[in-house]
């Protein structure tokens, strides 16, 4: 297999498939897809490893398939993950400024980073990112990069986004029975945000929902920066084993019947008698089956986005998200999913599918790879604003998360800025 110098490798671990993908910077830092993988999963129960064997084998499935796809061999990949245990805490931390003239200098953030990491949580738990949402000097907030302005007091608000550590070492040791090298671990709903979101949209406000097949991954921006992550433990998987129940048919042809006719569109019944379930016999009469199939899915998905905006609006932050929803993963594929978003949410609705990106069309046009191609995304930031010998030592060793290196934070945030 050729050399692997240069290249990125991303695996997304989610219920029902796992994706490995492997991707290579161009010289005009676009990100190129050079091969992929995609296996059905066992051992994963909404984002968790419920068995190591079977959840293993499916990861080297996976990758192996990649790896004749690039023909390339994968030693090392970014991690994504979810599931119900993820949450997030904001931290706020502050220090007073004493150097002449009270110029706030590069010592005094990286002081202030380094106390506000620092974050009270149970050793149950483990910090997955710390975002940092803002700098605040003399009670003005929004501050982008404070080096250099003069200040009294120096303030950050940062957002720390952990997980349960035994869930996230079930993980990090199915991956590494894999014989795979984790470079980082990355939370599912950072890493889709990055493939599917636009800038603009980020800065605005905008809410992110990726549907898989167990969980669904939420994340919210505003002023660019992720305020807000939840995962819902409720997927497309439950939409078919309604469909299973309902039409009294096997969950894996419920499966089928879901992708090819399941359709939430308002406008469905216009054109109902057009529709073709080909050899599903369960009632002579096809609009009845049609109406009961339309029913079953249209019920279940409108009570999983009311689950989302009820936790969101528990938060107040449903009226700070001008942009409104973007869509991805699997089950944004359902017929009529914007629309019913949009009844729902009475905001602007978009499905999202990877931007920025060059690779096969069946990879970079579709929404299930929405997750991996962000992996790839984050990772080549996170490798590309992080000082040469601190990657060198990521290579050398598995030393932690992405949220202990605050020289890619701070480079992070000077390049927001220029923006």
């Amino acid at each position: 297999m050729a050399a692997n110098d240069g290249c990125l490798f991303g695996i997304d671990i989610g219920t029902t498939k796992i994706i490995t993908l492997i991707g290579k910077a161009k010289k005009n830092n676009t990100l190129k897809i050079e091969g992929y993988g995609i296996s059905g999963c066992k051992g994963i129960k909404k984002g968790l490893i419920v068995d190591i064997n079977e959840a293993t084998k499916s990861i080297l499935k996976s990758v192996e398939i990649a790896e004749k796809s690039a023909k390339m061999f994968v030693d090392k990949a970014y991690i994504g993950i979810t599931g119900k245990h993820i949450s997030f805490v904001s931290n706020w931390s502050e220090i007073d400024i004493s150097s002449p003239n009270n110029i706030i200098r590069k010592t005094d953030v990286d002081k202030l980073i380094s106390q506000a990491n620092k974050v009270n949580i149970s050793s149950n738990y483990e910090i997955i990112h710390t975002l940092i949402k803002q700098f605040v000097i003399d009670e003005e907030k929004g501050i982008i990069d404070p080096i250099g302005l003069s200040a009294d007091k120096l303030a950050v608000e940062l957002l720390a986004v952990y997980g349960t550590a035994s869930l996230i070492n079930n993980v990090v040791n199915s991956v590494k029975t894999a014989k795979i090298e984790i470079e980082d671990i990355i939370v599912e709903a950072l890493a889709s945000s990055e493939a599917v979101l636009t800038p603009e949209e980020k800065e605005s406000g905008v809410i992110l929902l990726d549907i898989g097949g167990g969980t669904t991954d939420v994340a919210i921006y505003k002023d660019k920066k992720m305020v807000f992550t939840y995962c819902l433990p409720v997927g497309g998987n439950l939409i078919t084993n309604d469909i299973s129940v309902g039409l009294n048919i096997t969950f894996p042809k419920a499966e089928e019947i879901k992708k090819k006719f399941a359709n939430v569109d308002y406008n469905f019944y216009e054109t109902l008698n057009k529709v073709n379930m080909g050899d599903v016999k369960i009632d002579s009469n096809k609009t009845t089956l049609n109406i009961r199939l339309y029913n079953i899915v249209n019920c279940r998905v409108k009570e999983l986005l009311n689950l989302v905006k009820d936790k969101i609006e528990s938060y107040s932050l449903i009226h700070e998200v001008p942009c409104g929803l973007v869509i991805t993963g699997g089950t944004s594929l359902l017929k009529g999913m914007a629309a019913l978003a949009n009844s729902v949410f009475g905001l602007p609705v978009r499905l999202g599918t990877p931007h920025d990106v060059e690779g096969p069309s069946e990879v970079i046009t579709n929404p299930i790879y929405s997750t991996a191609v962000g992996l790839l995304k984050y990772a080549f930031q996170l490798e590309n604003y992080m000082d040469i010998g601190r990657a060198q030592e990521k290579k050398d060793q598995y030393k932690g998360f992405i949220s202990k290196f605050r020289e890619f934070i701070l480079k992070i945030l000077k390049n927001e800025g220029r923006g």
